[in-house]
């Protein structure tokens, strides 16, 4: 991912009070990847819980430019950005299904709720304002989120089709006075048979974050939240009780409202392996 804004004084810091620092190009880069562990108990054909845990890494490198887009090397310290590695533990998610028939179309239900067990950081704004070094990054939000979910399948003898919606609510912000935005998600995919145990798929998917708050406040250089359209492919093949995944999806639309700090990306790889037991 890559995110590349204007700063001047005084955002860029406190050496604007010692000098008349000229403004600046941030170039900032991200390498971001996550492992999920994701399992799931079935009582019956139709109701089971789940539970999912996200290990997340962020590796961020940044290039100061000059605004002819020339490097430059600062002489102290950015209290913005900085070269870093980020590892932790994302917010579990915890969910309860109930699947059923109508006609022909299989319905699975989810609810659940996040566990706020992520890192989380004290607000970078007011530090930022104090010339203090801050961090954006942080892998929870703090509070416990309702987690809602619907999927409607409809399979027939060598394809199916998919639908889903979901939506992840922010109710309340965390003790350092950060809440993060609603996100919805919505998507439509079909799978093919290409040769025994061999699926081709391809979709569209639509991802929709509001904004975030510090403090009870949409800070204008934030998150002031997005919308995504991806489309994609991928590959499933099972062997015995394993199940192997590869995926890839690309954007093809972004709106980014206000844009400052708003990171692009040319895509996302999934790789899943999963398996069963007791059947």
């Amino acid at each position: 991912m890559r995110t590349t804004h204007e700063s001047a004084c005084p955002d860029i810091g406190p050496i604007c009070a010692e000098r008349d620092e000229p403004p600046q190009i941030h170039d900032q880069r991200f390498a971001i990847g996550e492992l999920r562990a994701s399992a799931e108990h079935a009582f019956t054909d139709a109701l089971g819980v789940e539970l999912q845990v996200p290990l997340r890494l962020n590796r961020t490198t940044i290039q100061f430019r000059r605004l002819d887009g020339t490097p430059v090397t600062l002489d102290y310290e950015n209290i913005h950005h900085r070269d870093e590695t980020l590892f932790g533990l994302g917010d579990p998610w915890v969910q309860a299904r109930h699947a059923f028939l109508l006609g022909q179309v299989r319905l699975t239900t989810r609810a659940g709720f996040t566990v706020p067990l992520g890192n989380t950081v004290e607000d970078p704004f007011a530090l930022g304002a104090a010339g203090q070094p801050h961090q954006h990054v942080q892998f929870g939000t703090g509070t416990v989120q309702p987690l809602l979910a619907l999927e409607a399948e409809r399979a027939w003898d060598s394809w199916s089709a998919r639908l889903w919606g979901q939506a992840w609510l922010s109710v309340a912000e965390n003790s350092r006075g950060f809440r993060a935005g609603h996100r919805f998600s919505l998507g439509l995919s079909g799978s093919l048979n290409v040769a025994g145990t061999l699926w081709a798929s391809a979709g569209a998917d639509m991802a929709n974050e509001q904004p975030e708050r510090w403090g009870g406040i949409v800070q204008q250089d934030g998150n002031l939240g997005r919308t995504d359209v991806l489309v994609g492919g991928g590959l499933h093949w099972s062997t015995g009780a394993t199940q192997l995944g590869l995926t890839l999806r690309i954007p093809v639309y972004s709106h980014i409202i206000g844009h400052h700090g708003q990171l692009e990306y040319p895509g996302l790889l999934n790789l899943s392996v999963g398996t069963t037991f007791g059947e």
